[in-house]
């Protein structure tokens, strides 16, 4: 009773809102250092690009697969150092296409799929205090057909989607640091069939997660995630998650929450976990599903169960 893990310097919460306001933290210094005057040469410039493409053909009997995958990257680098501060910043951008087919005497079928990525980081560096926001842009679509000829049928459906992703950081002396990331995720799509079967559906997706490492006093972090999916057939699916929780000195505490609708109906719980090292420990909980609520709690005082439910 009363244990519980003490986490490493840096930990963020693993469950990916509101990234924005740790970003104020080291926004405005980096501008505030900067004069007209300081802007001069040598700056640390580095960049590159990369091109690729590999096509493979394979066959056997009456069959017949042709593979072609194109690759392109590039990357550009920068840092100065201004008044005892290093700025730096780091900018990728990837394209990749893919393309398979496939054919036999009676079927024949083809794949294609395309991203588009771009990630950025910027950093800036004073003595001991760092701090680093990085974001991601992701976009992606993909198609595929079929055709069979005995019997004759066949189907296609073409999937997109994109997402974005930031992270942020402040890492100050002796231990101390903030951190937030936050993450949205959009899907959608269509498959139908020469039979006239249609299907669709649309999904959402959002998480975050911030922390707080107050370095041997101890730590508090919170995380959050939200979904959404729907269908053109009527089914829907709505959910979200919430925990937060900390550790300061012997004394720690976790709260976690979450609501989903679905096919089968409402479900919720709530559970909390609360003590202090070898003093005194309580825990309990609610679930609810389709209307039928189900409790726990305990309480624990110097390691001796008080309580039970």
């Amino acid at each position: 009773m009363g244990k519980h893990s003490r986490r490493k310097s840096g930990y963020l919460p693993k469950v990916a809102a509101g990234a924005a306001p740790v970003a104020l933290l080291f926004a405005a210094p980096a501008t505030a250092l900067a004069s007209p005057a300081e802007l001069t040469l040598p700056l640390d410039h580095r960049a590159d690009s990369t091109f690729g493409r590999d096509v493979s053909t394979t066959g056997e009997d009456d069959s017949s697969v042709v593979r072609e995958t194109v690759t392109a990257t590039r990357h550009d680098f920068l840092a100065k150092e201004i008044a005892g501060a290093v700025l730096a910043n780091d900018f990728t951008e990837s394209m990749t296409a893919t393309r398979e087919e496939q054919q036999t005497e009676t079927s024949a079928a083809s794949q294609e799929f395309e991203a588009l990525t771009r990630t950025g980081r910027h950093t800036l560096r004073l003595g001991q205090v760092r701090a680093v926001t990085a974001n991601n842009q992701r976009l992606g679509q993909a198609d595929a057909r079929d055709l069979s000829f005995a019997p004759l049928g066949g189907s296609a459906g073409r999937r997109i989607g994109l997402g974005e992703g930031t992270n942020h950081g402040v890492w100050l002396t002796d231990g101390v640091d903030v951190l937030s990331q936050n993450a949205e995720q959009l899907d959608t799509g269509l498959h139908g069939s020469f039979a006239g079967d249609l299907q669709g559906a649309l999904s959402a997706r959002r998480s975050s997660g911030q922390a707080v490492d107050l370095g041997r006093l101890g730590a508090v972090g919170m995380t959050s995630e939200q979904h959404a999916t729907g269908q053109l057939t009527g089914v829907l699916d709505l959910g979200q998650k919430h925990e937060a929780g900390g550790q300061l000195g012997p004394a720690w505490g976790l709260v976690k929450t979450s609501q989903s609708l679905g096919p089968a109906g409402p479900e919720g719980s709530i559970r909390g976990d609360l003590g202090v090292d070898h003093v005194v420990h309580a825990e309990g909980g609610t679930t609810s599903v389709r209307g039928t609520l189900d409790r726990s709690a305990s309480l624990s005082v110097l390691d001796r169960p008080a309580f039970g439910l």
